[in-house]
């Protein structure tokens, strides 16, 4: 049975949450002031604020279910799959947030304002009404902001309205400006940062949070502000910029961002407790409630609400309802070190002559790999839940030696060719021994539904399936498996049974934020402001601080580290494939410079998954271009049967000697495109229509 959310219920019958007809005018004749304005009162209608925030959290689904994809029981539709960070068989090439957000958001904007507008007329509360206005303005901050990132300018209410019935036009207001906008969303935590207290209860906020929340908003305004120009033109009404903000005012924003992101520091600090990085780079997740990098976390248990995470991107042999929804392109597994990489930054498992390199066993060649990028994926033979992880795409007959037998590239890996094998054959359903025109009996591969898997008698007469449990999908496979050989595991709950693993029974908190992204966001706005002209700012040396703040990231990752602020040079940024410009790692990783190109990269690793990276492309607009004809691409493992055993112990799954072959990925392999026109959404029809003084969007 679906969850209820029973704060929000709390804070239905307090601040009548009915529809509104216009920006965020609702009744005022639900209750009392006398029902409101004491403590209890006041806490539960701040409660109720906060689980409604828009939050893409375990309950966001951005395809379906009301709320303009917030608050869902089923949330397989990610917007992580347009932004390479996961791929996910039910989202095809990617998934768009859902778009249409606005009543619901001026809605709490109202809520706020009452609180904001009353509370110093109520001398009993007066020891603590400026903590609670602060706050109340932080929750308009957040709020303003997820709307301000998707429209543009706004128009900005800071007081309830009161309807006219014989002049409704009194509460028609006008969009200020883009810029206008954000600097009220500023000024907004600026009054939450001096009026907030420095700690509070789990999940609200309090000043330091206020602070990372204006280090976000800080680096969207200015990002907006240097690079939106060139790819979505400015759009001004009657002298207003409504989507667009003057590239004068960039340097400026990225100082508040760097200055905000300062404040947290001795505050919050990375979570370094073991020695072992792979599992200390898990606990950032699994113990997030009680680790002091997590600054703000959305909080989850029986009493409130539930989630469906791990019911629905467990692997399907660790949950009992769906499952499988949990992959990741190749390309973000490039991104870290210690993987066999060639010159451009592509996975190359050969040796000198051009052969594949043979691996001993299904995981020796993930044992090199960065433990940041371990600690979220399931690497093949690990144990979880009980059941050992078993990847694989299919069999070398028993007849291969792996000690004699040597192999040259037979698959095209070069981000564009779709699926076309021998003889330009597009058939889907045949199987991949197509690709050998050697001999096509050499590899055994599966040609049905991986839910009915194909038995192989071939290692010492014992039976063993062709193709993983766990996957990969191949394109004529059915549902059920990853899609590109890489599983997920990052916020999984490996301590749930597999029988509690069922929908609605997940507890895990969302983390909207952490300390690592603050320090990110400050390398970010320091390498801008020195990239400015200002090698300094505050009497801080800015590219010694940013070196600083991304090692200190990489270090707790295990990942390799820069030598010296030099590294964060203004040299051109990699590239790959055939886009013009030196290649290297991290080259699908679009950026202006070399210096900027090494920060997005380590967004990408630290922050994926987390509803961040999506936003970000929009906001540096690399959308576009990194994305233009992007084909997901995929890792997948072929096992020799011969010297292979078995573990009869562990549902059969077998291992012996491996090789890896990279190529694009066969399930929705076409390639993924983002229109232009994203980068802004129109203003919803019905809120055009009841407010006369909106004006609409360039792209609507």
């Amino acid at each position: 049975m679906k969850r209820l959310y029973s704060i929000i219920a709390v804070v239905s019958l307090l601040c009548g949450f009915s529809s509104c007809v216009d920006l965020d005018i609702t009744p005022k004749n639900i209750l009392t002031a006398q029902d409101i304005y004491s403590e209890g009162g006041i806490k539960a209608y701040m409660a109720g604020m906060y689980r409604s925030l828009p939050m893409e959290d375990f309950h966001y689904a951005s395809n379906s279910g009301s709320n303009s994809g917030y608050f869902n029981d089923l949330n397989i539709w990610q917007i992580g799959t347009s932004s390479g960070e996961m791929c996910n068989e039910d989202s095809g090439h990617g998934q768009y947030h859902r778009d249409g957000y606005w009543n619901d958001g001026f809605r709490i904007i109202r809520q706020a304002n009452t609180l904001i507008a009353d509370l110093p007329n109520y001398p009993d509360l007066a020891a603590s009404a400026a903590a609670w206005i602060a706050e109340a303005k932080f929750i308009r901050a957040y709020v303003y902001f997820q709307l301000a990132k998707r429209y543009g300018g706004l128009p900005l209410i800071e007081v309830p309205q009161v309807l006219d019935p014989a002049d409704e036009s009194k509460l028609w207001v006008a969009r200020s400006s883009h810029a206008a906008t954000y600097d009220f969303i500023l000024q907004d935590l600026d009054d939450a940062i001096e009026g907030m207290p420095a700690t509070g209860e789990a999940g609200r906020a309090n000043r330091y949070v206020a602070a990372g929340l204006k280090s976000r908003v800080a680096l969207f305004a200015a990002t907006t502000a240097r690079y939106g120009h060139d790819k979505f033109p400015d759009w001004e009404i009657d002298g207003v910029l409504l989507q667009g903000i003057p590239a004068d005012r960039a340097t400026g924003y990225f100082k508040q961002a760097f200055d905000a992101a300062r404040l947290l520091e001795g505050e919050y600090e990375l979570h370094n407790a073991g020695s072992d990085k792979v599992a200390n780079f898990a606990e950032v997740w699994e113990k997030c409630d009680n680790i002091r990098e997590s600054i703000w976390l959305r909080k989850n248990d029986y009493t409130v609400t539930t989630h469906s995470m791990d019911a629905l991107f467990c692997p399907v042999r660790l949950t009992t309802t769906y499952g499988g929804r949990y992959g990741v392109p190749l390309d973000w597994v490039e991104l870290f070190d210690g993987l066999p990489l060639n010159g451009e930054g592509h996975f190359s498992a050969f040796d000198e002559d051009g052969y594949y390199t043979v691996y001993d066993n299904c995981h020796q060649m993930w044992d090199a790999a960065e433990p940041r990028l371990q600690a979220q994926i399931f690497v093949p033979g690990m144990l979880a839940k009980g059941f050992r992880i078993d990847v694989r795409s299919g069999i070398f007959n028993r007849d291969i030696d792996p000690d004699v037998s040597k192999f040259k590239k037979f698959s095209i890996d070069d981000g564009a060719t779709n699926f076309h094998y021998i003889g330009d054959q597009a058939d889907s359903r045949l199987p991949q021994q197509n690709m050998f025109p050697e001999n096509n009996s050499m590899i055994i591969t599966q040609t049905q539904d991986n839910t009915a898997q194909v038995p192989y008698t071939g290692i010492d007469g014992m039976q063993i399936y062709i193709a993983g449990l766990d996957g990969p999908k191949m394109k004529w496979n059915g549902q059920g498996s990853t899609m590109t050989g890489i599983l997920l595991r990052k916020f999984l709950d490996m301590n749930m049974t597999l029988a509690n693993t069922k929908l609605s029974e997940s507890t895990q908190s969302w983390i909207e934020m952490r300390y690592a992204e603050i320090l990110l966001n400050r390398a970010e706005a320091a390498i801008e402001i020195a990239q400015s002209g200002e090698p300094a700012y505050n009497s801080v040396n800015l590219l010694q601080d940013a070196f600083e703040c991304i090692n200190a990231v990489r270090s707790r990752a295990g990942a390799t580290l820069m030598a010296s602020p030099a590294e964060l040079s203004a040299d051109p940024a990699c590239t790959q494939w055939s886009k013009p410009g030196p290649k290297g790692q991290g080259g699908w990783v679009e950026a202006p410079n070399r210096a900027l190109q090494i920060l997005r990269v380590e967004r990408y690793k630290e922050l994926a998954n987390e509803a961040k990276l999506y936003w970000d492309l929009r906001r540096w607009f690399t959308f576009d271009t990194q994305f233009d004809g992007f084909n997901r691409r995929g890792l997948y493992s072929f096992m020799f049967a011969k010297g292979a055993s078995v573990d009869m112990a562990n549902a059969g799954v077998p291992d012996g000697k491996y090789i890896y072959d990279a190529k694009q990925g066969e399930h929705y392999c076409e390639p993924w495109r983002f229109d232009k026109n994203r980068y802004y959404e129109g203003i919803p029809a019905g809120e055009l229509q009841n407010n006369p003084l909106l004006q609409k969007n360039r792209n609507q």
